[in-house]
């Protein structure tokens, strides 16, 4: 009999579900590119040249001609994830069979599955709009939070980028915010459906939705985007429900999901970020123990942004690291796949540095 669970007392048929919510994130993606069969799908851009004068005299009256290349960004999918556990079939009957296999499964995938890769999309833009500079930090109030969206929404028409098809992603707290700034009430679309319904609707044109703190880059007010800006790939969704296998008398359940995000170069300046700090990229780290207190780092990709460097730092919890700030008391590594020495700490912490030491990514390792 499980120790986990009391069999004692009857059990209720129905069982009290937490709250859940769809795939928010989606709305941010395009469906554009086709990673079906391969893990790295290289990525075209055709470049243009300046305008020139026209010269009425000599043999380059157009100018001098340029060789258009070709630009080619890489994406390679890097997560891989995956969950299992275990129903026990004496468990099960016990407890009036509420503890059904495929209903555990669609429990996982919705409060599991589908939280993790929301908050992994939404990262992935924030973190690329703090790199652009397209991003602030002005606290936000009742009296500003309308013109503070109106700032993203010209910085983004500034940039070229469509009016039509934009969707915002803010906190439950901008919204309320929002709801109470006077300009927002009086000029935003669909304000009365708002007062009436309490939903938020649309401003020129652009959807906002609102998402649980969860799920957004800590301090976040709203990320505004097109779907044109990202693709998100998920290559492998495959889930498994194994009756009495070898050992266990009851069900197995395995789930494996591999995916990512990526944001396209040429559309990058098609989102916007504001919250109370600066969001960092998130660095892919994994570790293999080769020995005693003995660990080899590895990375994906396996080199550094042009122009930057990995270090780490070892410690009793995990380092804070902010964007753009400079790092210290970090240590040099020397590329994916170098050995390093734990000393008995239990959080490997690994910055992506610039030349001056300023964060540009980071990413922790919990120690076991």
């Amino acid at each position: 009999m499980s120790e986990s669970m009391n069999l004692a007392s009857k059990y209720a048929k129905r069982v009290d579900e937490r709250f859940t919510r769809e795939s928010q994130a989606m709305l941010a993606l395009n469906n554009d590119y086709n990673f079906t069969g391969v893990r790295t799908v290289n990525v075209y851009s055709i470049p243009t040249v300046a305008m020139t004068d026209y010269s009425r005299s000599g043999s380059n009256r157009y100018g001098t001609p340029n060789d258009l290349t070709r630009n080619i960004q890489t994406l390679t999918v890097s997560q891989d994830r995956a969950f299992t556990f275990i129903i026990d079939r004496g468990d099960r009957v016990q407890s009036q069979m509420v503890m059904d296999a495929g209903k555990a499964l669609a429990r996982q995938l919705k409060e599991v599955w589908v939280p993790e890769f929301d908050a992994y999309v939404f990262r992935k833009l924030a973190a690329e709009a703090t790199a652009r500079g397209n991003y602030g930090t002005t606290a936000v109030t009742k009296d500003n939070a309308y013109g503070l969206f109106l700032d993203a929404m010209e910085a983004l028409g500034n940039k070229n980028v469509p009016d039509k098809g934009r969707v915002a992603f803010c906190s439950y707290r901008f919204a309320n915010l929002l709801k109470q700034d006077p300009a927002f009430m009086k000029y935003g679309d669909s304000s009365q459906e708002m007062l009436i319904k309490g939903v938020i609707g649309e401003v020129d044109g652009c959807k906002i939705v609102k998402v649980p703190s969860a799920r957004l880059p800590s301090g976040c007010a709203f990320l505004l985007t097109h779907p044109m800006a990202a693709t998100a790939p998920r290559q492998l969704e495959e889930y498994k429900t194994h009756s009495d296998p070898p050992g266990i008398s009851g069900f197995l359940v395995e789930g494996r999901v591999v995916y990512d995000c990526f944001v396209l170069e040429e559309k990058a300046d098609a989102i916007y970020y504001h919250g109370s700090q600066a969001v960092l990229r998130q660095l892919n780290v994994t570790v293999a123990q080769t020995g005693e207190n003995q660990i080899t780092v590895f990375l994906n990709p396996g080199t550094p942004e042009e122009g930057c460097n990995w270090c780490y730092k070892l410690g009793s919890a995990a380092e804070t690291v902010t964007y753009n700030t400079a790092v210290s008391g970090f240590t040099d590594l020397t590329g994916s796949g170098a050995a390093i020495t734990t000393s008995g700490q239990k959080y490997l912490t690994v910055a992506e540095v610039d030349s001056s030491d300023r964060a540009r990514a980071v990413g922790v390792v919990k120690l076991s």
